[in-house]
């Protein structure tokens, strides 16, 4: 079989029944043609990163890499945008793209070097040989899928000859094993067992290491508190009396990191990336690393301790472990979550608020409900005031901290996942850039409440300029009426601004056949003041 017959019926052993991108004339089209006769249908998006996004949300729910296509050049460098925010959210995606001539790399219309294009933040890249074709996808797709996830690129050069490219890949999970330091293991155990106050920084591996019913065995013996990761909602069940919130590095007093860290005397950090905090560490405890894989960045400076291994393995043996002490009561760790939940309380003062749109979800959607979002001052409410008890069921933006997430991101979660709840949340300023993505929902047909918050403004910025007494300004909208434009596109759309009527809005827009475009106008200056609240940064 040719190059493209190969990619779309590996796509569709590996499960995929969608990939994603803006076709050109020539190999777009061939895959485009593959995947018609497989059941592997191409979705055409308005903008190229839209289709990196998407596909890397979609390839994980498949627990594969997403398929994004492109053109060279323009095309390429459109895609390495989405690319990009997949590469720091941890998704898996794979992308083929259209390229100059490999012999010669000339001056040419949309020729670029696509390999220094998106050399930072890929895994494998590749120029395409039929005679090594088979090979060259097989390590593509099993790079951006390993241990962490991440981006791949297959390259089909212009002087490329199709040929036949062989036999399908085989797959096979081949677990890279770490021997574990028995004495160092011993060492570790020694000095947590001295710990009186134990904190925990939980990263992602450890639910791809299937370790989390140990973390909960062990955190439970020792009278630990727990941390996540960004990238981590879920992974220690967050309605645990030992949970305490969302780690994101701001390490200031009035924030959950700082004031849990002033009262602890050692830190534990368990499969935490070093890519899922704002700032360099700048905590003075002691710390012990335990990492899944010794190429693995942790967070921390200089650990006391590190060791490396299959997370489920090393906590099973970390179970032996004596406590000296009771570690944290749990009447301390619900004081000071009360402490910072403080500066979460609803300002009465306001008529509509984000905590408003909270409660309506928290009262409307049933507990299987996945909620998708992106970065807003709206993020820091959901990681205070949304537990999330099964890792999967939020998904937030993490190490992009990324706008324009949400619409991407559910298009890829909605085509996998048709029947499952599910609700996008998303901000003004980042629906402004994906609008022309709203007919990917018509289109096909994905059902799901969109939810806009809309102060009319960058209002995360305007926030950080009042915070650093800055007289705010240039980060105002113009009044948007995004239900006006989703209805354009034949999906529902209503303006609100109050609490009963988003409650009614979302109630009939989960009950919908098509998607709902709620237009939240929440009360500016509270949801400004409401951030500044939420990252420390307290008026005094």
């Amino acid at each position: 079989m040719n190059f493209a017959d190969l990619l779309l019926h590996d796509a569709k052993q590996r499960g995929l029944n969608h990939f994603f991108g803006i076709p050109g004339s020539g190999f777009p089209m061939d895959a485009m043609q593959s995947g018609k006769k497989l059941g592997v249908d191409f979705i055409h998006v308005a903008h190229e990163s839209t289709a990196a996004i998407a596909a890397g949300f979609y390839g994980e729910q498949k627990n594969t890499a997403g398929l994004a296509l492109s053109v060279k050049g323009v095309g390429a460098a459109n895609l390495v945008g989405g690319a990009t925010n997949v590469f720091f959210e941890r998704k898996p995606l794979l992308c083929v793209c259209e390229a100059g001539p490999e012999k010669q790399l000339i001056d040419l219309v949309q020729v670029i070097d696509h390999f220094r294009l998106f050399g930072s933040i890929c895994s494998y890249q590749t120029n395409i040989r039929s005679e090594t074709a088979r090979e060259q996808l097989k390590t593509a797709v099993t790079s951006a899928t390993s241990a962490r996830p991440g981006v791949s690129l297959i390259n089909i050069p212009s002087d490329y000859e199709d040929d036949d490219c062989g036999l399908l890949p085989e797959y096979k999970n081949i677990e890279k094993k770490i021997k574990i330091n028995n004495s160092k293991l011993k060492e570790i155990s020694t000095r947590i067992s001295k710990s009186k106050f134990p904190l925990f920084l939980i990263g992602t591996d450890v639910h791809r290491d299937n370790a989390v019913d140990e973390l909960i065995y062990f955190v439970e013996k020792i009278g630990g508190v727990v941390l996540v990761n960004m990238d981590s909602r879920g992974v220690f069940p967050e309605n645990h009396k030992r949970w305490a919130g969302v780690f994101t590095g701001n390490y200031d007093p009035e924030t959950i990191e700082g004031e849990i860290e002033s009262e602890a005397d050692l830190i534990i950090l368990i499969g935490t990336d070093a890519m899922m905090t704002h700032i360099p560490w700048t905590f003075n405890n002691p710390t012990i690393e335990i990492a899944s894989l010794p190429e693995h960045n942790s967070t921390s400076n200089s650990p006391e301790f590190r060791i490396n291994g299959n997370l489920k393995s090393l906590l099973n043996k970390f179970s032996d472990i004596t406590p000296h002490s009771k570690g944290f009561s749990l009447k301390k760790i619900d004081d000071i979550k009360k402490n910072v939940l403080r500066h979460f309380v609803r300002d009465t003062k306001a008529i509509f608020t984000v905590q408003d749109i909270i409660e309506s979800i928290k009262t409307l959607t049933p507990k299987d409900i996945t909620l998708i979002s992106e970065t807003g001052a709206f993020v820091r409410f959901f990681e205070y005031l949304w537990p999330v008890n099964s890792y999967g069921s939020y998904l937030g933006t993490s190490g992009g901290r990324t706008m324009g997430l949400t619409i991407p991101a559910s298009i890829g979660f909605g085509l996998a996942n048709p029947e499952k709840p599910k609700i996008g949340i998303g901000a003004d300023g980042s629906t402004l850039m994906r609008l022309g993505e709203l007919e990917v929902f018509s289109r096909n047909k994905i059902n799901m409440p969109l939810i806009i918050i809309n102060d009319m403004a960058l209002g995360t910025m305007i926030s950080r300029q009042k915070s650093r007494g800055l007289n705010p300004h240039g980060l105002n909208f113009e009044p948007v009426d995004f239900a006006q434009i989703a209805k354009s596109v034949g999906l529902n759309g209503v303006t609100v601004e109050t609490p009963e009527k988003f409650h009614l809005a979302l109630k009939t827009a989960l009950s919908s056949q098509k998607t709902t475009l709620i237009d939240a106008r929440v009360d500016q200056q509270s949801y400004w003041d409401g951030f500044a609240l939420s990252i420390g940064a307290i008026e005094k």
